[in-house]
């Protein structure tokens, strides 16, 4: 049993190193493979980097198989909406990382790349939209959370906020590079290159949903931040309130253990518990989720300006 479940865990650990292996290509395909096929000249978005399509192709082919599905199986489970987002786990990261993909693969693919996809369906954007969106607002419904359990929600959101919600923001850079208005001459063989209005639409959308996720983080973050003598009580308490089992436990029974006398717990224990302090050791829990906090808010604040930018950038081109 014990033999098994070591090779269970193995396997998860190569599946997770051979997907993580395959981003930072990912993510180059992505900024540059997608942004010059967005010029309204090419009929349907057609893509004459061929190659750099396949490598998508096959790359995500391979992503799809390191979180256990078929890339067709994939894309029908994340164009559906039907999953609720406690099924992505404990993926969801990577699951919000493949729509970010899927989408800029749709978007220099001569075909569309999701199977059964009508006109009543999500396009490749909305669903990074709707991903991100529900999985970010998952991990803010509960703003007390993080008191009574420090950093539960943080390294997540952290995730989340770094990875693909990064790498959508380089796409849309990319694609607002390469639609930008290169001057008012014109070709030689026909008329002045025209942006991509529906592109330019979607691409307004997405950036409207990720500024509004980002303010709702930003508003999640500041929350949390509650003032140092009000977060060491709330969390004191939770931690000398909770039953024998829970998170208090280690908690009582250092404090117990650094009371008993050096012949009950043995010289080197007591030595060792002299400078323990519960107070002291939530005191530095507290500060450390502090500046985590603080730091994961200035990222927040940081893209948020670049969304607010690209916005009106997208704006402009658009009137």
């Amino acid at each position: 049993m014990c033999k098994h479940k070591s090779n269970e865990k193995n396997g998860l650990k190569l599946k997770d190193t051979e997907r993580k292996s395959l981003v930072p290509r990912l993510v180059y395909l992505s900024t540059h493979g997608c942004a010059s096929f967005l010029i309204e000249r090419e009929p349907n978005g057609s893509c004459s980097g061929v190659t750099a399509v396949g490598e998508m192709k096959i790359l995500l082919e391979k992503y799809a198989r390191s979180i256990g599905y078929s890339i067709d199986d994939a894309l029908s489970i994340m164009s559906s909406g039907k999953k609720a987002v406690k099924d992505f786990a404990p993926d969801i990261v990577s699951w919000m990382s493949f729509a970010v993909f899927i989408n800029a693969w749709n978007l220099c693919s001569s075909e569309a790349v999701i199977p059964g996809a009508d006109q009543c369906s999500p396009n490749s954007w909305q669903i990074v939209d709707n991903l991100v969106k529900i999985c970010i607002e998952e991990q803010l419904t509960d703003a007390n959370r993080m008191l009574s359990s420090p950093g539960n929600n943080i390294p997540l959101l952290a995730r989340m906020v770094t990875e693909p919600v990064s790498w959508h923001l380089l796409v849309i850079q990319s694609c607002m590079r390469a639609m930008a208005p290169q001057g008012k001459k014109k070709k030689k063989d026909g008329p002045t290159e025209r942006p991509n209005i529906p592109q330019l639409q979607s691409i307004q959308s997405s950036v409207h949903c990720m500024a509004d996720t980002f303010r709702g983080v930003q508003t999640w973050l500041s929350d949390q931040m509650k003032p140092e003598e009000q977060a060491l009580d709330i969390l004191l308490s939770h931690l000398q309130g909770t039953s024998a089992e829970g998170p208090g436990q280690i908690s009582r029974i250092l404090d117990d253990s650094s009371a008993m006398a050096n012949s009950e717990i043995g010289g080197r224990i007591a030595q060792s518990l002299e400078s323990w302090s519960s107070a002291s050791a939530v005191r530095r829990i507290v500060g450390a989720e502090n500046q985590t906090i603080a730091e994961l808010k200035k990222i927040c604040d940081s893209k948020l300006k670049l969304l607010i930018s690209e916005l009106a950038s997208v704006s402009a081109m658009m009137h």
